[in-house]
């Protein structure tokens, strides 16, 4: 049962057509899916927790990686991402050794337009998109909210949960809502 377990969910990312390295470890279903003009890759020796008993902290859901329209989602080599939702329209790109702590949302676009007649209608043409870019070494603390346009240097730490908008610096501690740097590591 445990090869069907780790077989099953790889095939879809095959048909799918997401492409990832070697030593892919995948704790439980996550929901990895791409739409047709949409890319996602995932890099080597990257763990993804999906299973409610794969990270002890606790995850609310399975991890959902979702490019959409001409979205491109690229995860580094030895990223570990738990329970988390990272979701494009446009850009988000993480770096290698990069920990995404349960629970965490990384959106590049706001979902909804702005304007109450547009999303009365359900129109989704003039949503805001802007990329989202996590440095290498990154550690993002569990229930974070990394929103769009943001832009997190290497070996930076978001404390548990933030909500992050804005560019920070390498090796700064950001933390808070709205998070800002408290310290420099």
């Amino acid at each position: 049962m445990s090869k069907i377990n780790s077989y099953l969910p790889r095939l879809g990312l095959k048909l799918n057509h997401v492409t990832y390295g070697k030593g892919l470890k995948l704790g439980g279903w996550p929901f990895i899916f791409r739409f047709p003009r949409a890319r996602i890759q995932i890099g080597r020796d990257c763990g993804i927790n999906s299973n409610f008993i794969s990270n002890l902290i606790g995850l609310y859901q399975r991890t959902i990686i979702i490019a959409r329209g001409k979205g491109k989602i690229r995860i580094g080599n030895h990223v570990g991402i738990s329970g988390s939702t990272i979701y494009a329209r446009e850009r988000i790109e993480i770096g290698d050794y990069c920990v995404i702590g349960a629970n965490c949302k990384i959106f590049d676009n706001d979902f909804h337009s702005l304007d109450p007649e547009e999303r009365r209608r359900d129109i989704y043409d003039n949503l805001v998109t802007r990329p989202v870019v996590i440095g290498k070494n990154v550690f993002v603390g569990c229930n974070s909210i990394i929103l769009k346009g943001t832009r997190i240097g290497d070996s930076c730490v978001v404390g548990a949960g933030s909500v992050v908008s804005g560019v920070f610096e390498a090796g700064s501690v950001i933390a808070g809502n709205p998070a800002r740097v408290i310290r420099k590591i």
